[in-house]
């Protein structure tokens, strides 16, 4: 798709409009209604996922337009887009999260999941449901973990090499920021440490299904917004819901 080529993205706000209002349709019809069977939470992450990935090269576009309000670091209070400090349970990267941060890691779990088959079993990227005691999806858990891949550090972050690593390492902003340093470990490779603890950067975050579904619609209504012939790339008016 060549949705970035059209005139004000137009057709890239047209889907995101559309993807937000099928989920607030869906859901004002099942509300009403009884069915054996739901599919909320399918239909939530498949637009959630649909719009950080189709979109992407206009979210990208109107970031640059409000580049300020998507740098600033995520409050208890008040909230953009649905997005609430709470949500993250465990960042390592540095010490505070951005908006833009927020979703792109988001956008990460969503869209490159991977197991963590195998030992020491590391946290990697990817996404998982949290039921609670009635068996039924109350949570969902997103994490992005890049130097993991199926529950191993990536090769260049644990290596007979010193040298590989700590190479690896220059290229990581953070560094100096949270105080990292490369150390040989028990295993006999050189690995990142902070505090004498291994170290890999990584954000998990829960969210409850009416929370991620509110970030879904309020989501995909910022990203609707071109589709207004009157839109001054700064005022939101509310087009979902």
């Amino acid at each position: 798709m060549e949705y970035f080529r059209e005139s004000n993205n137009k057709i890239q706000a047209g889907f995101a409009l559309n993807a937000g209002k099928l989920l607030k349709q869906y859901l004002d019809i099942s509300s009403k209604k009884y069915f054996e069977s739901k599919y909320d939470a399918t239909l939530t992450i498949c637009v959630l996922q649909s719009l950080l990935t189709n979109c992407a090269e206009l979210l990208s576009a109107m970031k640059k337009n409000q580049q300020k309000t998507w740098d600033e670091h995520i409050p208890d209070i008040p909230h953009r887009w649905g997005i609430k400090r709470y949500f993250i349970v465990n960042y390592t990267f540095k010490p505070n999260l951005t908006y833009s941060e927020f979703l792109t890691h988001l956008r990460n779990s969503l869209s490159h999941p991977t197991s963590t088959d195998k030992p020491p079993h590391y946290k990697a990227t990817g996404y998982t449901t949290v039921p609670d005691s009635s068996g039924i999806i109350s949570k969902f858990r997103f994490i992005d973990s890049p130097w993991v891949e199926r529950g191993q550090l990536m090769s260049w972050a644990s290596s007979k090499t010193e040298s590989k690593v700590k190479d690896r390492l220059e290229k990581f902003p953070e560094r100096t920021i949270i105080g990292l340093e490369v150390k040989m470990s028990p295993n006999g490779n050189y690995e990142v440490y902070q505090k004498n603890q291994i170290y890999y950067p990584v954000f998990e975050a829960e969210i409850t299904l009416s929370e991620l579904v509110d970030l879904a619609i309020e989501l995909a209504n910022f990203l609707a917004q071109p589709i207004r012939e009157d839109w001054d790339g700064k005022t939101i008016k509310r087009l979902i819901g």
